[in-house]
């Protein structure tokens, strides 16, 4: 009993070339570049807006090396839903908080708990 192994055509999710690919990932990167400074203002975060977007250029930059053309529409989609969340605030601000965790105010903040009123308490009682 051979099994016979056969290529099976997977449909794309949103485009059907890596062309008009290009033009959807670049409509989803403006309006995601747009969007940063109105969602850094009414959620009330306090990261820059020129953090926030250097941010999201990361997050791009770390997925540039994927061709697959439904691996790159599942993004797309993914990160529309996020965007959409984000501009109606149905994501809270500690979920906004979490795509720039590795932005200076939040390692501000990292150092600055180390100055608490107990950890001085403490190393003056030593």
């Amino acid at each position: 009993m051979s099994r016979q192994v056969t290529n099976r055509i997977v449909r794309p999710i949103l485009s059907k070339s890596l062309k008009k690919q290009g033009k959807v990932f670049c409509h989803f990167y403006r309006d995601f570049y747009r969007e940063l400074d109105w969602t850094c203002r009414s959620h009330l975060l306090n990261v820059s807006i020129a953090a926030a977007r250097q941010k999201m250029k990361e997050q791009f930059v770390r997925n540039k090396n994927i061709t697959d053309v439904r691996m790159i529409d599942m993004l797309v989609v993914k990160g529309r839903m996020t965007l959409e969340e984000m501009h109606h605030q149905w994501s809270q601000d500690y979920n906004c908080y979490a795509y720039f965790d590795d932005t200076i105010t939040q390692k501000e903040k990292v150092a600055e708990k180390g100055h608490t009123f107990m950890d001085k308490f403490y190393k003056s009682s030593d």
